[in-house]
């Protein structure tokens, strides 16, 4: 297959580990196989299935996930090791040599998904015991974890190959261009509308719940769509479909670190990518956070400048003499934040526990030896989407709504403060920066808040807002020309895909320095 997105064997899909912590993923076939034999019993399409999951869990997706998500925003720094890469990508120095822009494991993992969509139904016409409810609940997992692994390639590269095709054996190849982002979103909402349909609201066990897509993860992944989408009818409709869970509910202040990053599968989690020490540990966040093994290593920091200045989310003087987030766990639980310190360490999903002093000004944090699950969507993501959702859509009419939702996760990890009151801000403006500073203290390190910054850019067609929170945090002093406009704000196409795909078209912002890095 001359396009550089993957070749993969039908036999290359069994031969990937499986998790304790989902026994399903046991089955799997032995020896050689081939096509025609195959695709008889529902256990065959669960082997399939399982490798979609499988597939993401892979650290190659996993850091594109943090790094596409996160890793241009403002809340990082380099730490005391960093990948030359990863230096580059903090100041937006991008190249289409930089690894990062290796789109490979997500469309595996959409190849994958296309093998089982193609082949699944086959397995459930041989197999009488393989019911149409069955298969129809698996193709809802499968057509959403392509739907996301499609929606993280247009936030990070615009326009990409729209491929439902499997590709299967050599024989096969493949020159696909490039799809339009207008085209796959619309693609990608239609399968999850359908997916929505069929999705299971609950699995046998918590951890499958968790780990496994449900119809709560269908709409999570929906809302966050339209919300970038500038949708925000259909955001708040697909929000609403996750708020009235009954069995979602956010952890008190006190726990939330212990159960929702440290235990994982909380009573707040709708996805949770699954990892254990015996089968795939999480190198994602033990190299860029640190872990018991690895306190001093790690590739990322907060800035400081976000702790110690007026450019803080925490302490934030807003009016009425009012500010926010005086005394906020967050502020203790995700970075490593001591009278002392001056470089404040990643501690969400680093950590195990913390514990304070009796004045309240220093912590004593313990790191975790065991490897941390990833999540996904959580409701407090949700919350915060419907917020700046009811904002967008009345600027006016929304204040009070928003307000309301914010004070949900801001009183949940502020529980003595008083709740924040329009009179404080100024107008709808001040109320978008203020869901969008919430979303940053609530989500940091989550993979979440450069496309936060980016779905402002998009709505004001300028990259100016972005410019000036990166501004703060880079060392780069091409900043502003290298983020000036919506485009470059999009990664470059990889150079080795260009090459191998001659029907690929280079991102216009980057065109000139692949021309160079050929040469």
């Amino acid at each position: 297959m001359k396009i550089n997105i993957v070749r993969l064997s039908l036999l290359s899909l069994f031969v990937l580990g499986t998790t304790s912590c989902t026994s399903w993923l046991d089955i799997l076939p032995e020896g050689e196989i081939i096509l025609d034999e195959y695709w008889q019993t529902e256990s065959e399409a669960e082997a399939v299935l399982a490798a979609c999951y499988r597939g993401m869990i892979e650290t190659d997706y996993t850091r594109r996930m943090l790094v596409w998500g996160e890793g241009r925003s403002d809340n990082f720094n380099s730490g005391t090791t960093i990948l030359t890469d990863l230096y580059k990508t903090l100041n937006q120095e991008l190249e289409p040599t930089n690894t990062f822009t290796d789109w490979s494991s997500f469309y595996s993992v959409i190849n994958y998904c296309n093998t089982f969509l193609k082949y699944a139904p086959e397995a459930q016409v041989r197999d009488d015991n393989f019911t149409l409810e069955s298969l129809h609940s698996m193709e809802a997992e499968v057509l959403t974890i392509r739907a996301l692994s499609y929606f993280y390639l247009v936030r990070a590269f615009g326009s990409v190959p729209w491929i439902t095709t499997p590709s299967i054996d050599d024989a096969q190849n493949y020159l696909v261009g490039q799809s339009s982002e207008r085209a796959i979103l619309d693609s990608i909402i239609v399968d999850l509308e359908y997916a929505s349909s069929y999705a299971k609201t609950r699995f046998s066990s918590n951890v499958y719940t968790k780990g496994r897509i449900t119809q709560d993860a269908v709409y999570a992944l929906m809302a966050d769509i339209y919300l970038w989408d500038q949708k925000y009818d259909e955001c708040i409709s697909a929000c609403n479909m996750v708020l009235s869970d009954p069995y979602l509910e956010l952890v008190d202040a006190e726990n939330m670190f212990s159960e929702v990053f440290y235990s994982g599968n909380s009573t707040e989690t709708i996805f949770e990518l699954q990892f254990d020490d015996d089968v795939q540990i999480n190198y994602t966040t033990r190299n860029f956070y640190g872990y018991s093994g690895n306190q001093t290593s790690m590739y990322l920091v907060f800035p400081s400048v976000l702790v110690e200045s007026q450019y803080s989310p925490f302490e934030y003087a807003v009016g009425g003499g009012y500010t926010e987030s005086e005394d906020d766990y967050r502020a203790k639980d995700f970075i490593i934040n001591n009278s002392s310190t001056t470089i404040y360490k990643i501690f969400k999903y680093a950590g195990m526990s913390r514990k304070e002093d009796a004045a309240g000004t220093n912590s004593t944090y313990d790191y975790r030896s065991n490897t941390s699950n990833w999540i996904v969507y959580r409701l407090s993501d949700v919350i915060l989407m419907k917020a700046e959702a009811l904002i967008q859509r009345d600027q006016e009419g929304g204040i009070e709504p928003a307000l309301s939702l914010v004070n949900t996760t801001y009183l949940r990890s502020n529980p003595t403060a008083d709740s924040l009151k329009s009179s404080y801000y100024n107008g709808a403006s001040d109320i978008e920066k203020l869901v969008l500073r919430e979303r940053q203290r609530e989500l940091m390190f989550e993979g979440k808040r450069y496309f936060d910054l980016m779905r402002v850019a998009l709505r004001d067609s300028t990259t100016s807002q972005v410019t000036s929170y990166v501004s703060k945090t880079s060392s780069s002093t091409e900043i502003y020309g290298n983020m000036s406009s919506i485009q470059s704000l999009y990664w470059p196409i990889n150079k080795d895909e260009l090459i191998a795909n001659p029907t690929l078209t280079q991102n216009s912002f980057y065109e000139s320095s692949y021309s160079s890095s050929k040469n």
